[in-house]
């Protein structure tokens, strides 16, 4: 089987796991093909996962078929980690909701396609703040912060986002 065909083959069969949204049409393969640096890479296709579930689904395919995947919230790198040949899996379309507040210990569970300044909205009010605050912040999603060790302005402050993160 050449790449080519494997490629189609792993989509097909992702196709018919997931109920999320997977598109490998041209358009969107180019709009998923940059992010804000100056490169560009056509992925495979794009899976907008509408759960957990589907994003499992497409782990085990890629396995099966040995591709890369990659995850991807909203793109506001300059220096490429949001493009490559792979399958993108964007984060920020449904699995973007915080998940659980430990206010006595200073803590949330999110989804990584929550974006910073949603999040620190939410947590405002209750005297917290997730420190690290790159320049994008309002469009920047944890996903993306935490897979880069997102700093900011203020990390003399705050940190990198490696020493607020208790796991992932």
């Amino acid at each position: 089987m050449t790449a080519s065909e494997n490629i189609q083959t792993f989509l097909g069969e992702l196709e018919k796991q997931v109920s999320g949204e997977l598109r490998a049409d041209a358009y969107s393969r180019m709009l998923y093909s940059t992010d804000a640096s100056i490169y560009q890479v056509q992925p495979y296709g794009v899976l907008i996962p509408a759960h957990i579930e589907d994003v499992h689904a497409a782990v085990d395919l890629a396995v099966k078929h040995q591709l890369p995947l990659l995850p991807r919230t909203a793109g506001s790198s300059l220096v490429g980690q949001a493009v490559n040949e792979a399958l993108v899996i964007d984060f920020t379309r449904h699995l973007d909701h915080i998940l659980e507040l430990n206010e006595e210990e200073g803590w949330v569970r999110v989804q990584p396609g929550i974006v910073l300044d949603e999040l620190n909205a939410f947590l405002k009010p209750r005297g917290l703040q997730f420190g690290p605050d790159p320049a994008s912040s309002n469009r920047a999603a944890m996903g993306g912060i935490v897979s880069n060790n997102s700093t900011g302005s203020h990390s003399i402050v705050y940190g990198m986002t490696a020493d607020h993160v208790l796991e992932t």
